[in-house]
């Protein structure tokens, strides 16, 4: 009797051990209870890959996939819906765009016929066309023949520009599934520049706090734990990851591949040239650390999520919002006063772009679902687009049927006496061009407007 009494009281206090250390575990893993300043703050810093999986819009892969192998043809119209503190609104609201389209990716072929009317008055038509890396345009109210441009040596034609824009030397297709790939070895040599900064910075460095943050005009309370480097901390935290960074080929190969798909220029592209910018800044950092820029992460806690990161270098500020609550997802990137939106429902994507001009806020918005389904072969992209300057706001309704077929016609190829290809010419002439080529297309834009009753500013400025 005694012999089962013990073994009993054995049994409860194993039970009670496991009861103890499962509670333990949980505030471990669950809480921040027995994590320091420092423990925490890298428990919710984040990988940026990582909030861009919103991106990933697998529900049209299928879709996307079958452009690419497929010829298709799409009729698209775009409405004004309602526009509201305009002068012009009961103008704007008869306004209605149309596009039919034949492509064909396998041959690389493509035509696009616009057509811009006022109730049933064409006011303006413009057909776009590809072949191969020739892309052109042609509008018998701008050009007797086609306008193009060849897919290579584009730099020249940004020399003839006076707007000081970059254009790369050759425009590539940019995939997000490749821009937001990160392979098993790369992931681990990201979390070695974690680990760095983790252990370069005083535990000094980090503090917490409770913080209350809005989001989509929502309050939420959440913890706040922050890292905090003076300048002469962040100037050596800096040359430590540029000096690794810069010696790493793996690194370096993984940053100038993103940048090229993402069409930047060759500072940011060629190894060799970022190393040297890499190399400039460590050393001016050497010289000057006392002078390093002041650097604040914060990040802030809600549910044991990270919900909102905050960079602060001097006066300038970096957010990065992201949530997921009742089968919605949201993501901001703010850099100062301007911002990007990706939202996510169960039905709807949501893109939202804004900044303020001088004390002008300006956006555009929208939202974008997709209806129908390939196996019908009615698949249809549907979406509500909102702009607003001020308390100017203008509300258009676009809507497309595509159709899955390998009769789609003719499509127009170009040939030497029915296009102009931009260029091919001596810079000098490229020049000129550019010059008539914006003066035509203000005078076309403006007589559009004074064909129904808008004055209009004319599109360029300060051309010669």
């Amino acid at each position: 009797m005694r012999s089962k009494k013990i073994k009993i009281k054995i049994i409860l206090s194993l039970i009670f051990v496991i009861i103890v250390i499962a509670i333990i575990l949980a505030l471990f893993f669950f809480t921040d209870i027995f994590r320091t300043n420092r423990g925490a703050f890298f428990r919710y810093l984040r990988m940026p890959g990582s909030y861009l999986k919103i991106l990933n819009i697998t529900d049209f892969e299928d879709y996307e996939n079958l452009k690419q192998t497929m010829p298709y043809i799409r009729k698209s119209e775009m409405i004004v819906k309602s526009s509201s503190n305009i002068a012009d609104s009961s103008i704007m609201d008869k306004l209605k765009l149309e596009l039919e389209s034949k492509v064909n990716n396998k041959t690389e072929k493509a035509n696009y016929y616009i057509t811009i009317k006022s109730s049933n008055t064409n006011l303006f038509n413009i057909n776009f066309a590809k072949d191969k890396n020739v892309y052109a345009f042609y509008s018998p109210q701008i050009s007797n023949k086609y306008i193009g441009i060849e897919n290579e040596n584009l730099q020249k034609i940004s020399k003839a520009l006076s707007d000081n824009i970059y254009i790369p030397n050759e425009i590539m297709d940019i995939k997000m599934d490749k821009v937001l790939e990160i392979t098993d070895v790369e992931k681990k040599h990201i979390e070695e520049y974690y680990n760095l900064l983790k252990n370069n910075s005083p535990d000094t460095s980090y503090s917490k706090d409770s913080n209350s943050i809005k989001i989509n005009e929502k309050e939420y309370n959440t913890k706040a734990y922050k890292l905090s480097l003076s300048g002469e901390e962040s100037a050596n935290i800096q040359i430590s990851l540029l000096s690794k960074l810069s010696q790493d080929s793996i690194m370096m190969d993984f940053i100038t591949s993103k940048f090229k798909l993402l069409n930047m220029s060759n500072e940011y592209t060629d190894i060799n040239t970022l190393n040297i910018r890499m190399q400039e800044k460590i050393k001016k950092l050497k010289e000057n650390s006392e002078n390093a820029e002041d650097i604040s992460i914060t990040v802030n806690e809600y549910k044991q999520k990270n919900i909102q990161t905050e960079i602060k270098v001097n006066q300038n500020v970096f957010l990065i919002t992201h949530i997921e609550e009742n089968g919605e997802e949201i993501l901001i990137l703010q850099f100062n006063d301007k911002y990007f939106k990706i939202g996510k429902t169960s039905e709807n994507y949501i893109f939202e772009f804004g900044y303020e001009n001088d004390g002008i806020e300006k956006s555009l918005e929208i939202i974008y679902k997709i209806e129908g389904n390939i196996a019908d072969n009615n698949v249809s992209n549907v979406m509500e687009i909102t702009t607003k300057n001020g308390i100017k706001k203008v509300n258009y309704s676009y809507k497309d049927n595509i159709s899955f077929t390998n009769d789609i016609g003719i499509i127009e190829t170009f040939k030497e006496n029915n296009i102009a290809i931009i260029n091919n010419y001596p810079l000098e002439q490229i020049t000129s061009f550019i010059i008539d080529l914006k003066n035509k297309i203000n005078n076309v834009y403006i007589n559009i407007g004074a064909q129904i009753g808008i004055n209009l500013d004319p599109i360029f400025e300060n051309i010669n």
